[in-house]
């Protein structure tokens, strides 16, 4: 059946077929993904293990519904079947990412999913760029408020500034510490990982240890400077496969750093599923472009939302792998498989606004 379907913005629409398969339909993120495919007007297939609560939701969205474990492989690949994309919403990608991917590509769709974790995208380039090129998918990891406006504008601000740049990255957001019991778990899982700050890329590889460099950043709205300390963000390890840069690391306010580091699965076993109606759930995603003379220009996106705008991206990043005939096959960064400043003004109808500021000398 031919489905209308929203593509680029609120506005544009163009009519062709497109079903979309959701994994983890049933947490926070999950419920963002399925309300954006519905209005949209794709065909939905909400797949997991827990056949109750997917069943409500299938009936209350008028979607398929299948079932199948992350340990049953040949039950992920039926489940997929017939799906032009999967979008995989699931806590702790490191634990559980590897079995929808896998199915995904033997089924072949094309596939994005909203993970956080430097890990996993590692693991994700690196064992399934082969299967996912043989089998003419595309894959874009990392699809979240953070990982995908910071690999697109560090593209675009790159551009900007003489020769390779250095690029930091940061995220800051006004909800206090609210957020998901499913973050939580993601953090959890690579707890060290996150304290140690993960990889920076530096002399064209990945490094662990401290910075010896932009270990302070004014963020937007402020007239002060903060200290930072290194955060291990997902687009370092992607911007260097398609800008040229001599040093890219992920920061984070050191005070925020100091408390994401004292979780424990007790605080977790506490925390509420989803964050609380009040919650300010705003943020501004900054990426500094500096170059070798020294001049630095600066690009931010702010959204509304971090889950529902991770929501909303993904499901633009799915239908755009499934709209482009001449996509690339592989695992891709963000910037390989969309055209920057396309992708990014297609948001700026839902609230996600986004800028690149004039040149400055640091």
């Amino acid at each position: 059946m031919i489905r209308r379907f929203m593509l680029d913005d609120a506005t544009q629409e163009r009519e062709f077929e497109m079903k979309i398969a959701v994994y983890g339909a049933t947490g926070h993120t999950g419920s963002h993904l399925t309300a954006e495919l519905v209005r949209r007007g794709a065909d939905r297939v909400l797949v997991g293990r827990d056949s109750d609560r997917l069943r409500s939701i299938a009936r209350d969205t008028r979607s398929e519904m299948r079932i199948a474990t992350l340990g049953d492989h040949q039950a992920l690949v039926a489940a997929f079947a017939g799906a032009d994309a999967v979008i995989s919403s699931l806590p702790a990608y490191v634990d559980h990412g590897a079995p929808v991917l896998a199915a995904a590509i033997a089924a072949g769709a094309h596939y994005v999913d909203l993970s956080g974790e430097q890990l996993w995208l590692k693991r994700a380039f690196d064992e399934f760029g082969t299967a996912a090129r043989e089998a003419g998918v595309a894959a874009v990891p990392g699809i979240t408020d953070s990982n995908l406006p910071g690999d697109l504008l560090a593209n675009l601000a790159a551009r900007r500034v003489g020769g390779p740049a250095d690029i930091v990255i940061s995220h800051r957001t006004r909800s206090g510490g609210e957020g998901s019991r499913g973050s939580a778990r993601t953090l959890l899982a690579s707890l060290d990982w996150f304290r140690s700050g993960g990889w920076h890329y530096q002399d064209e590889g990945l490094h662990r240890g401290p910075l010896d460099r932009h270990t302070t950043m004014v963020f937007p709205g402020d007239t002060e400077e903060t200290a930072v300390t290194k955060f291990p963000q997902p687009p370092v390890l992607t911007i260097p496969r398609h800008t040229p840069v001599r040093f890219v690391s992920g920061v984070l306010d050191v005070n925020i750093h100091a408390a994401v580091g004292g979780m424990t699965s007790d605080i977790v076993d506490t925390l509420p599923e989803v964050p609380s109606v009040t919650a300010d759930m705003r943020y501004d995603l900054v990426v500094d472009a500096i170059g070798a003379d020294g001049v630095g220009v600066r690009a931010i996106l702010s959204g509304v939302d971090s889950y529902r705008d991770s929501a909303l991206m993904a499901v633009a990043a799915a239908a755009a792998l499934v709209e482009n005939e001449t996509v690339h096959p592989g695992v891709l960064a963000a910037a390989e498989a969309f055209t920057p400043q396309e992708f990014l003004d297609a948001l700026v109808p839902h609230g996600i606004a986004w800028r690149i500021e004039e040149p400055v000398r640091r």
